[in-house]
């Protein structure tokens, strides 16, 4: 009987590392300067990659393998990292990513270059559990190095609550719960296995894998949670307005002027302080008053007038659904059309035969 819970527990995993590639691959924008998107995609890379070698190591004929202990190692300090960065994508209207994000990537590292040392100097790896309270000399190496994978996991919990803790919207706050006690669950369980019993590593990455599928359950039925999401973080981000004295109805009208007049969004590479400077504020003052008087983020904001501008195109013209895609902003078709059907909730080819039928 416990052999068949193991077995189950083993495919449980095994499902979620597979999902996990499958949404990557899925995630991956066309468009790579939506780095929600693209960190998003990489966070369930890692999470994949990290499954699939986990689910080796604790398997008890390949996990006999020394290779496999020595490499899932930085394997384990991935994912963590990129979901604070798609965290911090979401909450900042401009985020870049810049050279001070890498120290995430810091303990992979680090992890990365002891794996290499301890293979090298041919030192045997006892299972991680077996480096656990009173074991010893053991306790240490790569056996702390295991260990602090499981606290710098649960050191990204912590973020990931400061966030749920402004979100307002009932859908979005329920789904973060969910995901801040998975994360708290995961990290604990994975100590805990490290400490005590492999059984514990095993529940650990099943809960990766019930996690794994709630995203692919959210990103399917809610298009829009993200921009929710978004604009949640973003409004709490200026509870200190910096609009304060600031006669706004000018703005606004030059922004409608930009966008409906001179056609603004059309500029494939318009970015968010650009326009800022064409309304004479600064960045952090466009996207305190995109997200609290118009209640939309940056990118949302120019993809609606995008695609309310390639609405106009697909019924009143013969252009190719390429050619608009290119006229009215987007770099690819493939962005184009997911903006489209997020928006509108038909592709073009449909939108344009509601008018245009063959």
């Amino acid at each position: 009987m416990s052999d068949l819970f193991g077995w189950f527990l083993d495919g449980l995993i095994l499902f979620g590392g597979f999902l996990s590639l499958l949404l990557f691959v899925g995630e991956f924008p066309s468009d790579r300067r939506n780095l929600f998107q693209v960190f998003l995609a990489l966070t369930l890379a890692s999470i994949g990659c990290m499954q699939l070698s986990s689910s080796l190591v604790l398997n008890q004929n390949s996990g006999q393998d020394q290779a496999l202990k020595f490499w899932t190692l930085p394997l384990l300090y991935l994912p963590p990292a990129f979901a604070f960065l798609t965290v911090l994508s979401l909450s900042e209207d401009d985020f870049r990513f810049r050279s001070r994000h890498l120290i995430f990537f810091l303990p992979s590292l680090l992890a990365l270059g002891a794996s290499i040392y301890f293979r090298s100097s041919g030192e045997y790896v006892r299972p991680p559990w077996n480096f656990g309270i009173g074991s010893g000399p053991a306790f240490s190496g790569l056996g702390l190095l295991y260990l602090g994978a499981g606290f710098f996991s649960l050191s990204f919990s912590f973020p990931i609550l400061k966030a749920l803790l402004v979100i307002k919207e009932a859908r979005a706050k329920f789904l973060f719960t969910i995901f801040c006690l998975d994360s708290l669950l995961v990290s604990v369980l994975g100590i805990l296995g490290l400490l005590y019993h492999p059984i514990f590593l095993k529940l650990s990455l099943v809960v990766v894998s019930l996690a794994v599928s709630l995203v692919y359950y959210i990103r399917r039925k809610y298009f829009d949670l993200p921009e929710v999401l978004r604009s949640d973080l973003i409004q709490a981000k200026y509870a200190r307005s910096r609009l304060q004295g600031m006669n706004t109805e000018p703005i606004l009208e030059n922004l409608d002027r930009l966008f409906y007049a001179e056609k603004l969004h059309r500029r494939e590479d318009l970015t968010l302080a650009e326009l800022a400077k064409e309304l004479s504020i600064t960045s952090h003052q466009l996207s305190e008053l995109l997200n609290n008087r118009l209640g939309k983020g940056y990118f949302s904001f120019i993809n609606q007038h995008r695609i309310e501008d390639a609405k106009e195109l697909l019924k009143g013209t013969d252009k190719t659904v390429l050619e608009i895609a290119m006229t009215v902003g987007f770099n690819n078709r493939s962005s184009f059309n997911e903006a489209f059907l997020r928006i509108t909730q038909k592709t073009p080819i449909s939108f344009r035969k509601m008018y245009k039928p063959l």
